[in-house]
């Protein structure tokens, strides 16, 4: 009898599967961040430590300095850390949007379309697109639909270790449609 995808969880295709969906979803995260906000809030927070940390200000005024960055840290704490948990992948930490959509673009390891049947002399239109993330044992791909203008419409995960055919990855900790396909829109599958 066959076994499922949460029976195998010693599976290395799976265990590859489920750590690549992390970084998907953190990949796409740092993409969307809100990189102006978080520039906001460090420089605030850095002009009160500044502030705190003053030796030529008087007692009184440091002792000020101390609560105004408390009272900050309540009111905007959650949210710096936030930002920062949102825009740090695998413990590096995104300069911008482009720096995610750079690190995007160097994970993969190919990106192919795929056009369906057409009449000779005819155009042939893309219909389906594979990103490839990791090849040998195991070996894990980002399949799809395009849509009108090829963009990715529907997308999914699928692995294969050695002598096993490809299989679509829905299990525990997959990556979200929304992430997919945020992830594969960064690449171009053509006019």
């Amino acid at each position: 009898m066959p076994r499922t995808e949460t029976q195998r969880d010693d599976n290395h295709a799976i265990q590859n599967a489920r750590g690549w969906s992390e970084t998907i979803t953190a990949l796409v995260a740092a993409l969307n961040a809100d990189y102006d906000r978080l520039e906001e809030l460090r420089d605030e927070r850095a002009d009160l430590m500044a502030e705190r940390d003053d030796k030529s200000a008087a007692a009184v005024t440091r002792a000020l300095a101390v609560k105004a960055l408390e009272r900050w840290d309540e009111e905007n704490g959650e949210e710096l850390r936030g930002l920062v948990e949102a825009v740090t992948v695998d413990g590096d930490e995104m300069k911008d949007a482009d720096a995610a959509r750079e690190r995007i673009l160097e994970s993969a390891l190919d990106a192919q379309i795929r056009s369906g049947r057409y009449t000779p002399g005819d155009t042939p239109e893309p219909e389906e697109f594979a990103i490839l993330l990791t090849t040998g044992g195991p070996a894990l791909r980002i399949r799809g639909e395009l849509g009108e203008h090829n963009e990715p419409e529907r997308a999914w995960l699928e692995y294969q270790d050695w002598g096993t055919p490809w299989t679509e990855f829905h299990g525990e900790g997959a990556a979200s449609q929304d992430d997919l396909l945020a992830f594969c829109s960064v690449f171009y599958f053509g006019e």
